[in-house]
C-alpha cells in the first residue's frame, strides 16, 4: 500500500511499520524530507527519486507533498488480541466505529483516537473504510501507532466486549445521559455511528449507555469526527 504526505510517513518509520522503499518527486525539498531521507538509511530502504510524469503514475494526490512510501499492508488484529492488551493505571479504553464509509472522515476519527489515548479501534469489515492511503493521510500517521481490529460482526463483537467487564456507550442525539456528566474512568467503549444516519438500531440495542453531547446552538447535530472527538477527549479528561 502506497501512503503519501510528509508526517504520515515520519511515523509510519517511528512506529516500526516495515517501509519498502520511498519516492520522492524531484525539486521536492525541506527539513522534513531531509529527516525522511535519514530514517530510511537508518533503515536500509532505497529513496527513488522520479520526474513529476512517473511521481504522477504513483497515483499519488496534490495533498502528497511530492513524497510517497511503499508500506506493507495494515494488518489488523483480531478481537480477542485487541481485548488483551493492557494499560496499567488505565482502564480499558476502546473505540467502535459504526458503518462510517467516508475516508477521510474514518481517518479524522482514528486521529482523534490515537491522540486522546485510545488503546484499540474495532471496525466492522462490511460497511466501513477500508484503511487506505486517503485514511492513513487524514489520519495523520495514527494508523502506524494505533490497534485496530476487524470484526465480522459488530454486534456481536460489543456483545463479547461487554462479557470482558467492559461498558459500551453509544453516541447518540437522543441519549438519556448528557456526555459532560458521565463517568468516564470505568473500563469504556466508545460507540460513534455514522454522518447523518447514526448509530444502526441493533447497535445501539447493544449499548449499555446511550450518551448525548449538550448542544446550545441552532444547529443540533455534529459532524461524526468531532462527535467522537469530543467524546474521546471527555473521557480522557476525566481520567487524569
Amino acid at each position: 500500500m502506497y501512503i503519501h504526505g510528509r508526517n504520515p510517513i515520519i511515523e509510519a518509520f517511528k512506529s516500526g511499520t516495515t517501509v519498502a522503499k520511498v519516492f520522492i518527486r524531484f525539486g521536492t525539498q525541506g527539513h522534513v524530507v531531509e529527516e525522511i531521507k535519514r530514517y530510511a538509511r537508518e533503515h536500509g530502504v532505497p529513496v527513488t527519486q522520479l520526474d513529476k510524469q512517473k511521481f504522477d503514475r504513483l497515483g499519488a494526490p496534490r495533498e502528497a507533498q511530492g513524497i510517497v512510501a511503499l508500506i506493507e499492508e495494515i494488518t489488523p488484529l483480531s478481537l480477542e488480541e485487541l481485548l488483551a492488551i493492557r494499560h496499567e493505571q488505565d482502564p480499558p479504553f476502546l473505540l467502535a466505529v459504526d458503518n462510517v464509509t467516508d475516508p477521510r472522515n474514518l481517518g479524522a476519527i482514528l486521529r482523534s483516537a490515537e491522540c486522546a489515548g485510545v488503546h484499540g479501534v474495532i471496525l466492522p469489515q462490511r460497511d466501513s473504510s477500508p484503511i487506505t492511503d486517503v485514511v492513513v493521510k487524514t489520519s495523520a500517521g495514527a494508523t502506524a501507532h494505533l490497534p485496530i481490529a476487524r470484526v465480522g460482526n459488530l454486534h456481536q463483537a460489543l456483545l463479547q466486549i461487554k462479557e470482558a467487564d467492559i461498558w459500551v456507550a453509544g453516541l447518540d442525539a437522543d441519549g438519556d445521559t448528557d456526555l459532560l456528566g458521565f463517568d468516564g474512568y470505568r473500563p469504556l467503549c466508545i460507540v460513534v455511528g455514522s454522518e447523518g444516519k447514526g448509530l444502526r438500531p441493533l447497535i445501539r440495542k447493544s449499548c449499555d449507555i446511550l450518551l448525548r453531547i449538550p448542544m446550545w446552538g441552532k444547529v443540533d447535530s455534529l459532524n461524526a469526527s468531532v462527535a467522537a472527538a469530543l467524546a474521546l477527549y471527555e473521557v480522557r479528561r476525566k481520567r487524569m
